[in-house]
Formats: C-alpha cells, sequence, structure tokens
C-alpha cells in the first residue's frame, strides 16, 4: 500500500509529510538530511550538520542497490544484506537509527526485528538510540517507541519494529515476519557475537517483497557468521 493511501484515513498524516516521505523512497541520504534537526539551537545534534562521511557513502550504496531492484511492491526482488565493520565509536548504533527509520517511514507496513549481542547493549545502547533518534524526526507523531516496540499509531500489528535478545532460544522471534508487499528487514549490532541459528531463522525471512538485513560489528573474530 503507498503512502499516498494512507494520508486520507489517519489526521496526522498530512498530505506534505506524506509526499515527502514518499520522494525519499529510494534516497536513504536525502532521508536522512531532512528527518532530523541537523544544527537546530536546542537540540543534541545543535553541533552537528548531517551524517558522518562513511554514512553518506553506506547510505549512497544503500539507495543504489534500492533504485536497481526497483520493487513493484508485489514481485519479490532479491534481499538487500549488509555488513559493516569498524571499531568502536564511529557511529553505528546511529546509523541503525537512521535504517529502522528510513524503512519505517517510507514503507507503509514494513515490518522489522533489531537485536544486539547482549541485552544490555540492546537495551541500553542500540535501542535506546533508535528511541532517541526516531523521537527527534520529522515524521515522529506518526509512531509511538517504547521499550521494545516501534509501531505506527494507526496499524500496530501490521507496521513495527521490535526488539528482541539473540539468546538461542529466542530464536523463534526472529520467524514468520513477513511483509509481502512490503520491506521485512532485520538488523543486527555487535553481530560477531551473536549466535548462527539467529541469523538462520532471520534469513528465512528474505525471500518476500523487499528484504533487507544489516549487521554491525566490532572485527573481533576471524572466523563465524559475521567475519
Amino acid at each position: 500500500m503507498s503512502l499516498a493511501a494512507q494520508s486520507s484515513t489517519p489526521d496526522d498524516l498530512t498530505a506534505a509529510l506524506v509526499e515527502l516521505a514518499s520522494s525519499c523512497y529510494h534516497d536513504p541520504e536525502r532521508f536522512v538530511d531532512i528527518a532530523y534537526p541537523w544544527g537546530e539551537a536546542g537540540t543534541f545534534l545543535e553541533h552537528h550538520d548531517g551524517p558522518d562521511t562513511w554514512q553518506r557513502l553506506f547510505l549512497r550504496g544503500l539507495g543504489e542497490e534500492i533504485r536497481r531492484n526497483a520493487f513493484d511492491g508485489h514481485t519479490p526482488v532479491m534481499p538487500i544484506q549488509r555488513a559493516v565493520s569498524s571499531g568502536h565509536g564511529v557511529g553505528k548504533g546511529v546509523m541503525t537509527a537512521f535504517l529502522v527509520d528510513f524503512i519505517m517511514v517510507t514503507r507503509p507496513h514494513s515490518q522489522g526485528v533489531v537485536t544486539a549481542n547482549t541485552s544490555t547493549q540492546l537495551d541500553t545502547k542500540t535501542w535506546a538510540t533508535i528511541r532517541r533518534w526516531t523521537r527527534a524526526m520529522l515524521w515522529a507523531s506518526w509512531f509511538s517507541v517504547n521499550t521494545q516496540k516501534m509501531y505506527h499509531t494507526h496499524y500496530p500489528e501490521s507496521w513495527f519494529c521490535t526488539a528482541h535478545t539473540c539468546r538461542e532460544e529466542n530464536s523463534e522471534a526472529f520467524a514468520g515476519q513477513h511483509a509481502a508487499d512490503s520491506t521485512s528487514f532485520v538488523i543486527c549490532d555487535e553481530d560477531s557475537a551473536i549466535p548462527p541459528i539467529i541469523h538462520e531463522v532471520a534469513e528465512n525471512a528474505l525471500n518476500e517483497g523487499e528484504p533487507m538485513m544489516f549487521r554491525f560489528g566490532n572485527p573481533t573474530r576471524n572466523s563465524g557468521d559475521f567475519h
């Protein structure tokens, strides 16, 4: 379902915001540039004028792949799968927030899962970063976000992103996520320490619609799925 089709139902989906979101469908870099209050006095971005160089390159590459796939809303396309390996403090957590917000805003009824190597990392860093940036973005009024879930306020059962731990016994939480006419996505933070069974189950959801999987971590191991 297109974003334009949503505008006649919920009052807060103004035509201007819907049109702006639609214009960013193939352009995650543009989305990030306009979604957040870069340089605005009194905000946490007061002294920042935009994403870092590596983040821009990542977003541009993602946009190119989206355009090549040319998802028509019905015919499944090849999954987008990207990984970033780097040290601490370069902004991988912020990139996770960019990706969640970009997909959720531009793709109606998208469904996502975010996980990390430990529950502490997930709760206090990865998901906390997502919550902070989501609440600051231009489309914040469209969504509710709590400690475990971000969802469209009018479509909570079909348009959402959830935080799940990566314990092996929790692998079923990554199964059965399907968005045949939209995007099903999985994002893994500190991925080198996430059990292989989580990746196996999550990848089974990458066969419908416009699926995406992103994996971020530190290059601490020379073997395993992330390596």
